[in-house]
């Protein structure tokens, strides 16, 4: 990417128009000029990820001067252009445009139902289909910080394998959830599953697993209901460190998806993965933004919350209503 094209990006990000400056991500810009009559007239060709083309055509006249004011700052190559296009990048690889809906899984909480424990328990979805956004650029992001290691002048040094909303430094936080409000909201879809911990009767959470298998698996057939799934999907979840957690995981997916296509009549095909979060954008964008709904709720914090609240297809908390604490 040039430097041109590096430049332009910062000076969005510095307007807060970080949702313009990711559109510009592996795009290149080549000089043209237009004669009419005895007037010439130069201009900037942008040339775009096809995934943002159709909306940089469409960016509005205030946006366009926005652009065309940085353009005129570089005086040696740009000065006096007076107008912007946007065409196809053909050099950039594209993912096929498949058919499958995908489901990425996180959870969050504990389950020590004491006052030492956590206030709730979650369970969140992500439901996206490709070709997915952001990838390349949040793992640009990622090198890019390994590589600020070789500065003689940094202090910390950065051994990123993968985001993480809990561990990550407030900058890479900020800067990461900068990148995912930037989503177009119609290609991103969230689900949280909520229970208040201490109004789950004791009877309920006698058996751990049970309490587990139980809910994962009511949340499943919430989610597939709400999104109205007609086409085969794909879950993928975080990589769980004990075999025994991964099989009660596994038992209560298929038995919630085997209720609901069944009370459904949907003869639909689906496949259940564990992946390492490092492996997958999406398990850590919905690490990302399952954080979020979390302090909301957990800490009463919803300043990171509202940067992603507009995915969300509902925050349903399943033990609103009950009036009773057990502890």
């Amino acid at each position: 990417m040039s430097n041109t094209i590096k430049t332009i990006q910062n000076l969005l990000r510095i307007q807060k128009r970080f949702d313009l400056a990711l559109k510009f991500e592996n795009a290149y810009i080549e000089k043209d000029e237009h004669r009419e009559w005895n007037e010439t007239y130069k201009i900037a060709i942008f040339y775009v990820n096809p995934i943002y083309y159709f909306e940089l055509q469409k960016i509005d006249t205030e946006d366009k001067q926005l652009i065309l004011e940085f353009i005129n700052g570089f005086r040696s190559d740009y000065s006096e252009t007076t107008n912007i296009e946007f065409a196809i990048n053909e050099n950039i690889h594209q993912s096929n445009i498949g058919d499958a809906v995908y489901i990425f899984v996180d959870e969050s909480g504990d389950m020590d139902f004491s006052t030492k424990g956590s206030k709730h328990y979650m369970f969140n979805f992500l439901v996206k289909t490709r070709p997915f956004q952001l990838h390349e650029y949040i793992a640009n992001y990622r090198y890019e910080l390994i590589e600020r290691n070789l500065d003689p002048f940094v202090k910390e040094v950065l051994d990123i394998e993968a985001f993480h909303a809990c561990e990550d430094n407030k900058y890479i936080r900020q800067k990461m959830f900068e990148t995912i409000s930037t989503f177009t909201k119609e290609a991103v879809q969230v689900y949280s599953y909520i229970l208040e911990k201490p109004k789950v009767h004791p009877e309920k959470r006698k058996e751990r697993s049970i309490f587990y298998v139980d809910n994962l698996m009511f949340a499943i057939t919430q989610l597939l209901d709400k999104i109205h799934i007609n086409r085969n999907f794909i879950i993928i979840t975080d990589r769980l460190p004990v075999l025994a957690n991964k099989n009660a995981q596994i038992k209560a997916l298929k038995k919630g998806i085997k209720q609901y296509l069944k009370t459904n009549g949907k003869d639909l095909r689906y496949t259940i993965h564990h992946h390492c979060s490092a492996s997958s954008s999406n398990l850590q964008i919905i690490d990302y933004i399952g954080w979020a709904v979390n302090r909301k709720y957990e800490h009463g914090d919803p300043s990171y919350y509202e940067m992603i609240k507009q995915y969300l297809l509902e925050e349903e908390v399943m033990t609103r209503d009950r009036v009773e604490v057990h502890y």
